[in-house]
């Protein structure tokens, strides 16, 4: 990597599965100042990578994913490598790192925070997305990463205001009330729009936050997954006590709309992402049990599908219920 003129400001930008992570940064590089370059390294738990189509392209803006699992269960070696690669190719003006849903970020933080990256990188605030429907759920609030995500914030963003209540506003305040000190800003968003001054707020010193005894496996990278994965292609195993799947299918491969809705709805997991064919065009899919997004895009490099479900599934039943859509 070549020496850089200055040090890049950088936020970790975390948050649950589902807490709206992607939707936040989407609306962040399309509201940067049009002079600056931007970067964006995205952890995903899957093997696969979907968040950078999900994300598509944008001037001065370059995109790179570290895929197969949490990056704070490999000794960061995958992070530091790809990391290494964008800035040397981007030599961003801003830098944006979003782990994994189940991400512990203290790790993270600790690791970018080494002398071989303080003449390289200027920490900035890290924000953590929260979604207050999500929060009322019992297991979300008693589940470690939830709680160390926020607990490392300096900007608690709550995602989806337009949506809520006032009973859950009010119940994810007292929850961020409750988390020890120092204090952390606060902020409602909706679609994402958050005032990129939260950016460049000032880090909080002496962060108490414990290590995770999950993340401290040793984790792989899922290092047998192939490096170019040539469709059809398909996965499944189970990491941090969740199970994950996914595929990858020629991009001349179509599905049928109304059946990709009939098959993806009737799961009940944490989470669905995908780029997808259909009969009625390319589709972008988010879903999580509290929100459904499908908006439609420009023709895929291929189709792509991922799951994260905190039971076990049928992978078989699943992939065959998947072909017997395709057009």
């Amino acid at each position: 990597m070549q020496p850089v003129l200055a040090a890049i400001p950088t936020n970790i930008i975390t948050g649950f599965l589902g807490a709206g992570k992607t939707t936040l940064i989407q609306q962040l590089l399309a509201n940067k100042p049009a002079n600056e370059r931007w970067a964006v390294l995205v952890n995903e738990f899957g093997q696969i990578g979907i968040d950078q189509a999900l994300m598509g392209s944008q001037d001065e803006v370059f995109i790179k994913e570290v895929a197969g699992g949490c990056i704070c269960c490999a000794n960061f070696l995958p992070m530091q490598v790809a990391l290494s690669q964008l800035l040397a190719k981007s030599r961003p003006q801003r830098l944006l790192i979003e782990p994994t849903g189940l991400g512990h970020p203290r790790q993270i933080l600790e690791s970018l925070s080494e002398s071989h990256w303080q003449s390289t990188l200027q920490l900035r605030a890290t924000l953590c997305v929260i979604d207050a429907r999500q929060y009322q759920d019992e297991r979300v609030q008693q589940h470690e990463s939830f709680i160390a995500q926020a607990e490392v914030a300096d900007v608690l963003v709550f995602s989806k205001n337009d949506v809520l209540n006032d009973p859950q506003r009010q119940s994810v305040q007292a929850f961020a009330d409750s988390l020890p000190p120092p204090q952390r800003q606060q902020v409602f968003s909706e679609h994402g729009q958050l005032d990129l001054a939260l950016l460049d707020v000032p880090r909080r010193e002496n962060l108490t936050v414990k290590r995770s005894l999950l993340h401290q496996k040793n984790l792989t990278l899922n290092a047998s997954a192939p490096k170019v994965m040539m469709p059809p292609y398909h996965y499944h195993h189970q990491a941090l006590e969740m199970f994950v799947g996914g595929w990858v299918f020629p991009a001349d491969w179509q599905f049928q709309h109304n059946g990709v809705l009939d098959v993806l709805l009737a799961l009940q997991v944490q989470r669905i992402k995908g780029v997808v064919h259909t009969s009625q065009g390319w589709l972008n899919i988010n879903i999580t049990p509290w929100d459904m997004s499908m908006t439609s895009r420009g023709e895929g490099a291929d189709n792509r599908l991922e799951i994260i479900s905190q039971q076990s599934i049928d992978w078989e039943a699943l992939e065959l219920a998947l072909m017997a859509i395709r057009s």
